[in-house]
């Protein structure tokens, strides 16, 4: 799969995602703005309910204060109601007078509700003590019951208006309507200009509330009097809330699920993006291969030629030099591809460590004796700088030695012209520590990130001119892992690298 293909995949379904993500936000706002109308809905409905109450208590405590009677009338939904004044007066006169006149609010009447209404006239008339004889009175005590605001039209609202039955009205009602979040309110008489109530939570919230328009509900107490005495206001500070708290369980999901399809697709477009890198660097592994095994077969070959020549001509002597090349190109076609056959044991973990005390200075300076032929080829140095008072090590020989001459090979071959080596050693904790420095390409900080990846090659701008595997640097951390100590490296393009080596001093126990 191509670079090309994978933004385009990376893009399609981007854009799929952010649309299903804006979809689901759209119905989540959606559904907070009818969860705020059914919301405002229901406060309405419970105000009007409390007003219809606070009337009635207010009626009932009139009428049992003065000793009156109680007309009620049938409603519609079978529930009663005390008699409004108009109609308690018209029943009375049409009771009093013939069946032929007529009046509005009993023509307006059901004709069991006339009857009953002219039954209990009777009844409350009979057993009222302060009525007998005295039928005037009694009209004088029953127009004054029920013109009850004429009775309390100076009593301050304040009196007429009980904080702990308007709070039990308001929780009731509200709790009915499923609302259960905390509400401030407060009672505003018209006759004084000003909040006459205020609820303890509308008190603590300090100035906010003592404006009218910072309320967002309003109704008209005591709506049946001849004015405009009162109005109730309410608020729910926390109302945004209360209706997110409706919505967790989707906002929660939705997150969740997005969150699991973004990392879904995160690590599809990883996997495929790692998967394209390890195909790549097998790629170049089997081209680098290919062309490591081209020359030791292309110089046996011509060796061959020359050695059946030499014989043909009667002049084996001269043969035996070609033989040896041969010999040599062999063992270094063997060693490419026991490098290769050895990392795979490592892989599958099919090696053991055979541990010894190894003198760590004495293997670094042979390596470095080696290496120094080449390097002073180029113009260069190694420069020793062997600081450690123990450098004994209980050690895989073998393999500590190869890591030596693996980081110099590479810092060798990193290193173009007039190559610096210089190699530290130290004591660090309770183990060894050793550093490799080069002048050389350096790695930029994308490449140090897969540096130890097996098969991954850092990129000189011609595959051939560097040679090797990109095994090298991937068997020393194996290796390094295997004997309990780690590697780290410090580079910067164009400034050369350093690879930093620390090893402890004994095994608990072999790889």
């Amino acid at each position: 799969m191509t670079q090309k293909a994978i933004w385009q995949i990376v893009l399609m379904v981007s854009s799929a995602l952010i649309g299903i993500f804006g979809m689901q936000v759209y119905s989540i706002i959606s559904a907070f703005q009818l969860n705020s109308e059914l919301f405002d809905s229901s406060v309405h409905n419970a105000l009007d309910h409390i007003v219809s109450k606070m009337e009635q208590k207010e009626l009932e405590k009139t009428a049992a204060l003065y000793d009156l009677p109680r007309l009620t009338s049938v409603t519609s939904n079978n529930s009663r109601k005390i008699a409004t004044v108009l109609e308690v007066n018209e029943i009375s006169d049409y009771y009093e007078s013939d069946s032929t006149q007529q009046y509005s609010s009993v023509d307006t009447l059901p004709e069991q509700d006339v009857e009953h209404l002219i039954d209990n006239f009777k009844t409350t008339e009979t057993t009222r003590t302060w009525t007998k004889g005295n039928k005037e009175a009694y009209r004088m005590h029953f127009e004054r019951f029920f013109v009850h605001h004429g009775i309390v039209r100076d009593i301050p609202v304040q009196q007429r208006i009980s904080m702990k039955s308007l709070d039990t009205l308001l929780q009731e009602e509200l709790i009915e309507k499923g609302i259960t979040t905390p509400c401030a309110y407060g009672v505003y008489s018209n006759k004084e200009n000003a909040f006459v109530l205020l609820n303890p939570i509308a008190q603590e919230c300090g100035v906010h509330y003592t404006e009218r328009a910072a309320f967002r509900y309003t109704t008209s107490l005591f709506p049946n009097s001849n004015e405009q005495i009162a109005r109730l206001y309410v608020d729910f500070p926390a109302k945004r809330s209360f209706l997110w708290s409706g919505l967790w369980l989707h906002l929660v999901s939705t997150f969740i699920f997005t969150g699991i399809v973004i990392f879904c697709f995160y690590y599809t477009i990883k996997v495929i993006v790692e998967q394209k890198k390890l195909s790549e660097m097998k790629n170049d592994f089997l081209n680098n291969m290919t062309h490591e095994f081209k020359t030791p077969i292309a110089t046996i070959s011509i060796a061959t030629d020359t050695i059946k020549r030499w014989i043909d001509k009667g002049r084996p002597e001269k043969a035996l030099r070609f033989v040896s090349i041969i010999e040599e190109e062999n063992k270094r076609m063997n060693s490419q591809v026991g490098k290769v056959l050895q990392m795979a044991r490592i892989d599958k973990r099919e090696f053991k460590l055979n541990l010894v005390e190894v003198y760590a200075e004495d293997v670094i300076l042979n390596a470095a004796e080696k290496i120094a032929l080449q390097v002073e080829q180029k113009g260069g140095q190694v420069i020793l700088e062997l600081e450690a008072n123990n450098s004994i090590l209980q050690a895989d020989e073998t393999h500590f030695t190869n890591i030596i001459h693996n980081l110099l090979d590479n810092a060798n071959k990193y290193s173009p012209e007039n190559p610096i080596i210089t190699i530290r050693t130290r004591n660090a904790g309770n183990g060894f520590q050793f550093e490799i420095e080069d002048n050389g390409l350096g790695i930029d900080k994308e490449a140090r990130k897969y540096i130890f990846d097996k098969f991954y090659r850092v990129p000189t701008g011609n595959l051939h001119d560097i040679k090797g595997f990109g095994l090298g640097l991937s068997y020393v951390q194996a290796i390094v892992t295997a004997h309990g100590g780690t590697i780290d490296l410090k580079s910067e393009l164009g400034k050369g690298s350093t690879f930093i080596v620390s090893m402890p001093f004994h095994q608990e126990a072999e790889a």
